[in-house]
């Protein structure tokens, strides 16, 4: 069986429009009303993200929204993919995600990484070569909090005397736990610490080689995972026709994808170049963007972006199940500019006629 869940990145969708005024508010009213249909379709989850200064992403704080979203619906699980540790104090992460945790009623899910995107480091003013350390010991801090009493944390960066938590998550030790992957660095560091996954963005092959990769080192620890601990993000909208489909998603992924390039990479390949050695997998998957974006049918080529009639879709997902191993798979089903409506209706068309036909399997 294959879970399907909602992974919104809630974007600005009028780019000749500055973001300001009224229509921010039906842009938000928008999204929380597809979230809370994805739960009355039968969707397991939404997840949210976390992104700073950009018209790419209008969550800064998708705990904002995720406790917005536990008081509109009742079982679908809630995820955060990701809340940026580096540019928080991990000791009010640790305390907001504990009370949505409580909000929920036990549904939370907590995504955890350092981000990859270069220009939000410039706008905080932190240099990029700290992303990983801050995020690792940021986390290691979080856990203490949910788990411990009277914790005393001396790092590098940062530094608690004898801290309870008040209140305390409802799952217990812990929310599960996911991070992002992308460096060899990052795979071998999740798979000791036992966080199931997520990949966004890669082509199929690179997808199933970064999931073996994850397994193989998984093993080393005598840890064996499943098709649920590697969660795929892919784009999928969903039509009557395939000739429907693509020509309502081609334009707003193009659109996407520009909006993708203004806040992750830097001004410039010599900036790029000159990232610290713990981002030179990023170095090598961003230059791509430099020339011109991918069009929708290099996407659809490389299987990033799953559009058509409900029989196309759900042939795309099958071949990339088989091929990638993934039992969870993070439907990215508004971008761009996208109207709301073709969302719904897409979101409608794929419960019906495309998560059956996987839900039914052992």
């Amino acid at each position: 069986m294959v879970k399907f869940s909602i992974f919104d990145l809630l974007h600005w969708p009028y780019f000749e429009e500055k973001c300001e005024g009224p229509k921010q508010t039906q842009v938000y009213n928008d999204h929380l009303d597809e979230w809370v249909l994805a739960e009355e379709l039968g969707f397991d989850e939404v997840w949210l993200s976390e992104h700073h200064f950009t018209d790419y992403n209008l969550m800064p704080s998708p705990n904002l929204m995720i406790a917005s979203l536990a008081q509109r619906t009742k079982a679908i699980r809630l995820g955060i993919m990701i809340n940026a540790v580096p540019f928080h104090d991990p000791v009010r992460l640790a305390e907001e995600c504990a009370m949505l945790d409580i909000l929920s009623n036990g549904r939370l899910d907590c995504g955890f990484g350092r981000s990859a995107d270069f220009k939000e480091y410039d706008r905080f003013v932190m240099p990029p070569g700290e992303g990983r350390p801050r995020f690792q010991e940021g986390l290691e801090l979080i856990k203490k909090l949910w788990t411990e009493d009277d914790v005393t944390f001396q790092g590098k960066f940062f530094r608690v005397e004898n801290a309870n938590l008040h209140p305390r998550p409802i799952q217990q030790p812990h929310p599960p736990i996911y991070t992002p992957v992308r460096s060899p660095e990052t795979h071998a560091w999740a798979a000791q610490e036992g966080y199931p996954i997520s990949s966004i963005f890669l082509p199929v092959d690179k997808t199933a080689e970064s999931f073996q990769l994850y397994r193989s080192e998984s093993e080393k620890w005598g840890r064996r995972v499943t098709g649920e601990d590697f969660l795929l993000v892919r784009h999928i909208h969903v039509a009557e026709t395939a000739e429907q489909a693509y020509e309502e998603a081609a334009l707003p992924m193009v659109h996407f994808f520009r909006l993708f390039r203004e806040v992750a990479l830097p001004n410039s390949l010599q900036a790029l170049e000159a990232l610290p050695d713990n981002f030179k997998t990023h170095r090598q998957f961003y230059r791509q963007f430099f020339g011109d974006l991918p069009s929708a049918d290099d996407l659809i080529k490389g299987g990033q972006l799953i559009v058509g009639d409900p029989t196309t879709v759900r042939q795309e997902i099958q071949r990339q199940v088989e091929i990638i191993g993934t039992k969870h798979l993070m439907c990215c089903m508004s971008f761009g500019n996208l109207a709301h409506d073709k969302v719904v209706h897409s979101m409608k068309l794929f419960s019906e006629h495309v998560m059956p036909y996987f839900k039914s399997q052992d």
